[in-house]
């Protein structure tokens, strides 16, 4: 078989797994906050109590990008990533039989966010980038709408569950999604690099992008200005996703109901997120739509802050949705454009423990400002503030765009 065909067939397949990895990684993590209403309803747990543990599972998974980023670098996605999953995967079985706080804490709040942390979005970027080159933004694009199959299928099935069976069972049959269908996946599905199965590495048309170490990456100035305009979407996504189902339960529309809300956000994402994979970053590059994707987040935190009905709610999930996930790839680009694709672990899992930071402030800060307000508006607002700071820093980001392939170069 030509070796261009394998190769490209090889990259196909790899942005399979990373595909199923994402779906089942991200389908667990968001849906703790549709078992919030029954563990609190259930052990009595307070709103501060519950969501400052998800807070704490954040900062843990930001905690550990680093180090799995520097395990990734050494070892390869494909070993950290399946470890992970079944991590994961097992973590949930044993929240099904927790009957103490601590045991919530520790579950979900440090060994969950430590297998997320290996199966998530930055392994599988680290994977897919690994394999492809000219292609990159596409198959990041693809890969990462994983995350929205995770929304479209395992929140509302979550939803259901509680509803039908209660939490216990949710949480066990979660965690068999997972160790069913994600870990053999990933472990017999992938390779860490196209030289484990005796092909090349794709050739960048662009020279410039050598695989830049950690430490230089710390003192570029476009470094930051990526990762702290990437902490806006941090604050913004996880007090979205911990507090939307609580807001709207409140609003009379129950549990089950707040999952397939978060099944529309998924369709409007992945609708949002192959419209920018597509057509939006090729001709505009990864900046500009960025700053768009901002501006509509910030428009739908605003509707979210004055949100009485369930019709305002919809149609701030609706905004909320076309401009969350995009945002992961556009990043991710942006680092790998800038730093090189084989060197991306520790630099990319930097970029994730800023976003994760923000994130576990914006869930601690939802739960808080609730409490001391009576209503989600103030932490809504604050979420709009945050993002129009991370407007600015993206404005400010100088892109490095790859440059188109010639045609003699084969496709990956």
């Amino acid at each position: 078989m030509d070796r261009s065909v394998l190769h490209s067939r090889w990259g196909t397949r790899i942005t399979a797994v990373a595909f199923i990895s994402l779906t089942g990684a991200f389908g667990l993590n968001l849906a703790i906050g549709q078992f919030i209403p029954p563990l609190m309803g259930h052990f009595g747990w307070s709103l501060a109590a519950t969501s400052g543990t998800v807070a704490a599972s954040t900062l843990m998974w930001g905690l550990a990008q680093p180090v799995m980023g520097r395990l990734i670098d050494r070892s390869g996605p494909r070993t950290v990533m399946t470890a992970s999953a079944a991590l994961m995967g097992l973590a949930h079985l044993l929240l099904a039989a927790i009957t103490e706080f601590w045991q919530f804490v520790l579950l979900f709040g440090i060994i969950v966010a430590i297998g997320f942390a290996g199966c998530s979005s930055m392994p599988a970027s680290v994977l897919v980038t690994r394999w492809h080159v000219r292609r990159r933004p596409q198959a990041l694009a693809i890969s990462s709408m994983g995350i929205n199959a995770g929304q479209l299928l395992l929140l509302p099935l979550a939803g259901v569950l509680i509803s039908t069976f209660g939490w216990q069972t949710a949480f066990a049959i979660l965690g068999c999604v997972m160790l069913a269908i994600v870990v053999p996946v990933t472990w017999f599905g992938a390779r860490n690099d196209p030289g484990d199965v005796g092909l090349e590495t794709e050739k960048t048309p662009v020279p410039t992008l050598a695989a830049t170490s950690l430490h230089q990456a710390l003192k570029d100035p476009q470094f930051w200005l990526i990762g702290l305009s990437f902490a806006g979407c941090g604050y913004s996504l996880y007090m979205f996703t911990t507090h939307m189902p609580k807001l709207a339960v409140e609003l009379g529309l129950g549990t089950s109901a707040a999952g397939w809300l978060m099944a529309l956000v998924a369709v409007c994402s992945a609708a949002s997120m192959w419209a920018t994979g597509q057509w939006a970053a090729k001709r505009w590059g990864k900046r500009r739509p960025l700053l768009a994707l901002h501006l509509v987040r910030i428009v739908s935190f605003l509707v979210l802050a004055f949100a009485g009905t369930g019709q305002l709610l919809t149609v701030a999930v609706v905004l909320f949705g076309l401009s969350s996930f995009p945002v992961i790839p556009l990043t991710t680009g942006l680092i790998a454009d800038r730093f090189g694709g084989t060197a991306m672990g520790g630099i990319l899992g930097s970029t994730w423990l800023i976003h994760q930071l923000f994130a576990a402030l914006g869930v601690l800060m939802g739960g808080v400002l609730h409490d001391a307000t009576g209503s989600y508006g103030i932490s809504f607002l604050s979420g709009a503030a945050v993002l129009l700071v991370s407007t600015v820093l993206t404005w400010l980001i100088r892109e490095q765009r790859v440059a188109a392939p010639q045609p003699a170069m084969q496709p990956s």
